[in-house]
């Protein structure tokens, strides 16, 4: 019996390390949102905030910004720049609060910026960048599309992803994951950015486009516009001794990009420390 009641305190404690914090998930297309809270000067507002791996920084739509949580915008006083390092100028200040599941980080820099006019009905409120993904170990698990702050030792790892950042490379953005592999056969960085609509491959790469479609693509930087765009189905990825077959638009970029399409299904937990992905 004594044994048996350990046993039994031990599973709790272990239950209540893994889900102390636990935020629900949803996808939207390929990217992941989850419910915020935002305190800013006494006010404080709920929203559906974009998780986003290539935001060095948290973004806040600057008219959410104005008519929901009553802040004052200034003169820009900071220069940004957009996945195809296009710059623009922008507002940096710090939130007073941002509360996710019950978490908050007081003093959360972020940067204001035209959101809705730059990408219309797809623009999110607010983006949680790098700055507030480093914080934590963060679990998402794509199946029962939950997040949590993960607080005991790994188990059942399944495999894992190194990557580098801007401590590596010269030309990485801050907080910036890329990834180490192949695509279609050449080796490459490959920039790991949840915030992408799709994964983008690099013209200069040589694969032939296998269809055309028309959809509709834009940034912080450039306004959304529908044109059409060059496809390459069923390419093969591969990072470490993990195989996948994506979908590539054609791009000007110099690196890869991958959103999380190629870990659907899966659970994995993001470790800017020791800059891992672990697959669950």
């Amino acid at each position: 019996m004594k044994y048996r009641f350990l046993f039994i305190c031990s599973m709790l404690v272990s239950f209540t390390l893994n889900f102390y914090a636990q935020s629900t998930l949803t996808l939207k297309g390929d990217m992941m949102y989850t419910n915020v809270t935002l305190s800013h000067n006494g006010i404080s507002r709920n929203v559906s905030a974009l998780i986003d791996t290539g935001a060095s920084v948290c973004m806040i739509d600057s008219t959410f910004a104005v008519d929901s949580c009553n802040i004052l915008l200034k003169e820009s006083n900071a220069i940004i720049e957009s996945a195809l390092g296009i710059s623009l100028r922008s507002i940096s200040l710090n939130l007073d609060s941002l509360s996710i599941d019950g978490i908050s980080y007081p003093m959360t820099r972020c940067f204001v910026v035209d959101l809705v006019n730059k990408l219309k009905h797809h623009a999110p409120k607010f983006i949680i960048g790098g700055n507030i993904l480093k914080k934590e170990l963060w679990c998402f698990n794509l199946r029962e599309m939950i997040m949590t702050r993960w607080e005991s030792s790994m188990k059942n790892i399944q495999g894992t992803l190194k990557w580098k950042n801007h401590e590596d490379y010269s030309d990485a953005f801050l907080n910036s994951i890329f990834l180490k592999g192949k695509v279609a056969g050449k080796n490459t960085r490959i920039l790991f950015d949840s915030g992408s609509r799709r994964n983008f491959l690099p013209k200069h790469f040589g694969v032939f486009p296998t269809t055309t479609i028309e959809l509709e693509r834009g940034d912080i930087a450039q306004a959304l516009i529908r044109e059409k765009t060059n496809v390459c189905e069923d390419v093969e990825l591969k990072i470490g001794e993990n195989n996948f077959k994506l979908n590539f638009i054609l791009s000007e970029e110099k690196y890869p990009t991958i959103n999380t399409e190629f870990l659907w299904g899966k659970s994995f937990v993001l470790d800017y420390k020791n800059k891992r992905i672990y697959i669950l």
